[in-house]
């Protein structure tokens, strides 16, 4: 998987198989892609051995847009009850980490998003202890798509509204939930803490949201 952009390493942080590194400020924004065969990060980056894609999808509500997250099964080995996003490993059978994606989102929460959706191909990251490589699409919905949970999958969908993670103490420093001697930052909504790669994506997506910033460094 390429990009316009160079991939950046960074260390393991929760979401799927990876973490994502926010885009500088002076970065390019990448082209949108407007048919879910075509991307502008649609390659395999040098070296990479595994790739994973994820949706990161908004819609607009009477109260303002909202976000549309997950949270794992406590039964499941890799990354148990964290928050993510919906998406996973690109498969050999995908066309372009767009449509792996899109095809993960459905398996997860029964997403259906309309034949030319466009998708915004945000920032992607090879992870340093895994070497996989993800790539986040946001999509912007003008309402609230109807969802149908895999209870194997998915415990809990959450729909989180942009502006909750904007107020003020939203982002918040925790001991890493890994590493107890470090401290990581984090957002906290209703009693759910959205660390690693999951915070790193929303605040890239607060960051080019029309509304206001917010970003996780």
């Amino acid at each position: 998987m390429k990009s316009s952009k160079a991939v950046r390493p960074v260390a393991d942080t929760g979401q799927q198989e990876s973490g994502l590194r926010e885009r500088s400020a002076d970065s390019p924004r990448p082209p949108p892609t407007t048919e879910h065969g075509s991307s502008a990060a649609n390659h395999r980056a040098p070296g990479a051995h595994l790739q994973a894609a994820t949706l990161v999808v908004t819609y607009e509500t009477r109260r303002g847009p909202r976000v549309i997250l997950t949270r794992r099964p406590e039964s499941l080995r890799r990354h148990p009850g964290q928050i993510s996003l919906p998406g996973g490993m690109i498969e050999p059978s995908d066309e372009t980490p767009l449509a792996a994606a899109i095809r993960e989102a459905r398996e997860e929460i029964g997403l259906r998003l309309p034949v030319h959706v466009a998708a915004v191909p945000l920032t992607p990251v090879a992870t340093l202890s895994s070497g996989i490589i993800i790539q986040p699409f946001w999509v912007r919905l003008p309402a609230s798509p109807r969802l149908q949970v895999s209870a194997s999958e998915v415990d809990e969908v959450l729909r989180v509204p942009l502006d909750a993670l904007r107020a003020p103490g939203a982002l918040q420093p925790i001991q890493h939930p890994r590493r107890p001697n470090e401290m990581t930052l984090a957002y906290v909504w209703h009693g759910h803490v959205i660390w690693g790669a999951t915070a790193q994506m929303l605040g890239e997506l607060l960051r080019i949201y029309p509304g206001g910033p917010g970003t996780v460094g």
